[in-house]
């Protein structure tokens, strides 16, 4: 069993002062980038939170896979529990290892583009093939695990619900701010230049949601990597529990008593 020397305030404390340094960093290169086209590209592929391979990316991922691996070491140390709760934490570990794979190459992102939505949610259609299946995995693990801990599932509940507030709620605000940038950007183009095409990438980034949608993607961002904190924060104060519980010292079992045979009257 691996010890955490750590204490955990202050390691939570740590991951939740770079997640939000991250996030006003990322929001600050996007909105000199909005106003400044040229020379802050790079500095937007490193920071912006809505770019892949970015750091802010990458620290989510991080957090993601250190949530995952203290499930892990919980679940080793819970391997004397019911196959169902087992199976619930190595199913748990299994998401945390998904997410952080998903966050850093944006597969639910690749995958969704194959579903065809036209509209508002049209940039967030993936909501609809991963959403259902994933409540469903995520309510029959807390389910498993209630019998364990009230407060882990509570505090588990907590960070899924801000996790989901990002990566749902304002990603479908946000999507609806890009597509009205991006239909009025091409509205424009057919008027001045006569486009049907598609509209230019970098026309629809002058409209008017453009500011929205940075801000609300900045919003987003920070929600989905303040989740992982809130988990990792539950999780090490569980993990803590069962090494203490493992620490603690068991009752001396009681010696067999000898039962004594009175001696023969003459």
């Amino acid at each position: 069993m691996f010890a955490i020397s750590i204490r955990p305030v202050r390691l939570i404390l740590a991951m939740l002062a770079c997640t939000l340094v991250l996030s006003l960093v990322s929001l600050f290169v996007n909105l000199m980038h909005a106003q400044h086209t040229h020379g802050w590209e790079t500095i937007v592929n490193l920071f912006s939170v809505d770019r892949e391979g970015s750091l802010p990316t990458w620290w989510s991922a991080l957090m993601l896979t250190a949530s995952g691996g203290l499930t892990w070491l919980v679940a080793r140390s819970r391997r004397d529990a019911v196959w169902k709760e087992r199976l619930a934490w190595w199913t748990l570990v299994a998401g945390f290892l998904f997410l952080s794979i998903d966050e850093s190459c944006m597969l639910h992102e690749r995958i969704g583009r194959r579903a065809q939505l036209q509209g508002s949610l049209h940039h967030a259609r993936w909501i609809l093939l991963w959403l259902p299946p994933a409540l469903l995995v995520t309510c029959a693990i807390l389910w498993q695990l209630w019998r364990v801990s009230s407060r882990l599932v509570l505090g588990m509940t907590v960070g899924v619900m801000v996790f989901l507030s990002g990566a749902v709620g304002m990603e479908t605000l946000t999507a609806k701010y890009r597509y009205e940038a991006e239909t009025l950007a091409l509205e424009e183009a057919k008027l001045t230049e006569g486009l049907e095409n598609a509209p230019p990438l970098r026309d629809w980034r002058k409209g008017p949601t453009y500011y929205p949608y940075v801000y609300g993607m900045a919003l987003e961002e920070l929600l989905e990597m303040l989740g992982p904190v809130i988990w990792f924060g539950v999780l090490m104060t569980c993990y803590r529990q069962e090494e203490d519980f493992g620490k603690a010292p068991k009752a001396p079992t009681p010696a067999p008593v000898t039962p004594v045979t009175p001696a023969p009257q003459p």
